[in-house]
């Protein structure tokens, strides 16, 4: 059963705006981009289970440290996300942190996204989509990559969560990626994913959302509880397999959201250490200043939480087994 976020627009006149707005903007993609080269220049991505605190992490990065990243704007235009970043260029350079997503969305244009409709429409022959259209090549890819980095003069940092369905196609098309993998109190990311399946539906009737990690199909009958216990410990699995070579390379650091939040400052002199250590050269904001402490979100010590810690522990022996 495929999971297949396709593009989808509020009503026929949006969808027809936005195409006229892609097609006036395409010229100057297309120059945009050429004068760009495919660099090896590692790409930062973040890593971590739906609810763990990618969002947090990825808008403290940007926060903290001069980098791109693919815009709400880019997000809408997805099909001219260079010539988007230019639009906006200015409002990304001044952006300062608001760290007041809802469910991974900040408000802004100008807002980091996981730009679910560019890697939609990038990558649609790779998991989760394998559609039969054959979006872009990785050379393409990092060209655009570049592209965007070009215009801001910044790295790249890159967050989505769906990307981990085709870890390794990642890891190909991008060689000198580099990766933040966090993690949360799996009990809490379970509880935490368990209330994001109420406010949204699936898409498929599986009761199943966002990220389908390898093996998600036999627990697709399952119900809420057992089912996001299973995308918790299938996600860090997924990323600790795929990661392998990686993490033995240097490339992978891995963060703990309940420090995260307690000790930012702390965390980020060793996410500073970890990007020049792997030829990503960051500069602080002047204006950044000390990341403000948060108090990580706890889910109530109840018989929910039992039940969940229980179904963990169960999932947990059954792949070791």
């Amino acid at each position: 059963m495929g999971q297949e976020p396709l593009v989808s627009y509020r009503s026929v006149r949006t969808k027809y705006l936005n195409l006229l707005a892609s097609g006036l903007l395409w010229p100057l993609e297309v120059a945009l981009e050429r004068r760009a080269k495919s660099d090896d220049r590692p790409i930062c991505f973040i890593v971590g289970p739906p609810r763990s605190g990618t969002t947090l992490l990825y808008e403290m990065v940007v926060t903290r440290f001069q980098c791109s990243y693919l815009s709400n704007l880019a997000k809408r235009l997805f099909r001219v996300p260079v010539a988007a970043t230019w639009l906006c260029r200015n409002a990304i350079r001044n952006r300062r942190g608001s760290f007041d997503s809802v469910y991974g969305e900040l408000e802004g244009n100008a807002a980091p996204n996981e730009a679910g409709r560019i890697w939609h429409y990038w990558m649609p022959y790779a998991a989760p989509y394998f559609l039969d259209k054959p979006g872009l090549t990785p050379d393409r890819m990092r060209r655009k990559m570049a592209a965007i980095c070009r215009l801001t003069g910044w790295p790249m940092v890159i967050k989505n969560p769906i990307l981990q369905s085709d870890m390794s196609q990642i890891v190909t098309s991008f060689p000198n990626a580099v990766f933040l993998h966090i993690e949360r109190d799996w009990s809490d990311n379970a509880r935490s994913l368990m209330k994001l399946r109420q406010d949204r539906k699936s898409s498929d009737g599986t009761g199943w959302v966002s990220l389908r990690p390898e093996g998600w199909e036999h627990y697709a009958d399952a119900d809420a509880l057992t089912q996001s216990c299973a995308q918790v410990i299938f996600s860090h699995k997924d990323i600790v397999t795929h990661l392998d070579a990686a993490q033995a390379q240097g490339k992978v650091m891995k963060i703990d959201y309940e420090r995260l939040c307690a000790d930012p400052d702390e965390i980020f002199a060793g996410i500073e250490a970890f990007f020049r250590d792997n030829g990503i050269d960051v500069v602080r904001k002047p204006e950044a200043g000390t990341l403000r402490r948060m108090s990580p979100r706890k889910q109530p010590d109840d018989e929910t939480r039992s039940r969940i810690a229980a179904c963990l522990q169960e999932i947990s022996g059954s792949i070791a087994s």
